[in-house]
């Protein structure tokens, strides 16, 4: 009798036994689980804040230039795009996002015609740019017609979203010197994008000139 007690007592000791070793098993395979979950759902707002945290760029933290200018001449057929490019020359990275303030300029540095209006054909987004990288903004310019009075204008005056400073592109266009809101619109500005623009008139087959 006192044998078959022993017997029984060990066997219920070995079914504990059994069952707690499967739930610290279990318990130990869960516990990395929802570490990683939790490092990764703690991660994502943090690196959210960071970003958020990094600066507008400055002017004088960018070289804005126009892709390929000067690669075939100036069209006088429709219309033509200039991508303007923004790249990042300072030692910090740096944010863009919206629309730049576009117009064209004489050699005296004084503003002719409208400025640029908004092409919203492509939605604004906050860019990001590391040391050395680029994005772009395109500007459509349209030939103006003769009632608008055509003249040669220097460049682009170029300025930054949600900045005040002004840089000035040499760009020979033919630009409309009328202002005022029954004015033709020969210029138009589509929203900062990531990367270097490219230029139709280095890529496309020559044009009426």
């Amino acid at each position: 009798m006192r044998t078959s007690v022993r017997v029984a007592w060990r066997v219920v000791a070995a079914v504990a036994f059994a069952g707690t070793a499967a739930l610290a098993v279990t318990v130990t395979r869960g516990a990395p689980v929802h570490v990683s979950l939790t490092s990764a759902r703690g991660t994502g707002p943090a690196s959210r804040h960071a970003a958020a945290g990094v600066p507008r760029c400055a002017p004088s933290g960018l070289n804005i230039s126009i892709a390929g200018r000067g690669a075939a001449g100036v069209i006088t057929s429709h219309t033509a795009t200039l991508p303007v490019d923004f790249t990042n020359v300072s030692g910090a990275a740096c944010t863009l996002s919206g629309y730049p303030r576009v117009s064209a300029y004489l050699a005296g540095g004084g503003q002719v015609g409208n400025a640029a209006v908004l092409d919203r054909s492509v939605s604004a987004r906050r860019i990001m740019l590391a040391p050395g990288a680029t994005a772009h903004a395109a500007v459509v310019e349209s030939v103006p017609s003769r009632r608008c009075g055509p003249v040669a204008a220097t460049g682009l005056r170029v300025v930054l979203p949600g900045q005040h400073v002004a840089r000035y592109v040499r760009h020979p266009i033919t630009a409309c010197s009328a202002a005022g809101h029954k004015a033709p619109v020969f210029l138009r500005v589509w929203a900062v994008q990531p990367g270097a623009g490219v230029n139709p008139r280095a890529t496309s087959p020559a044009r009426s000139r």
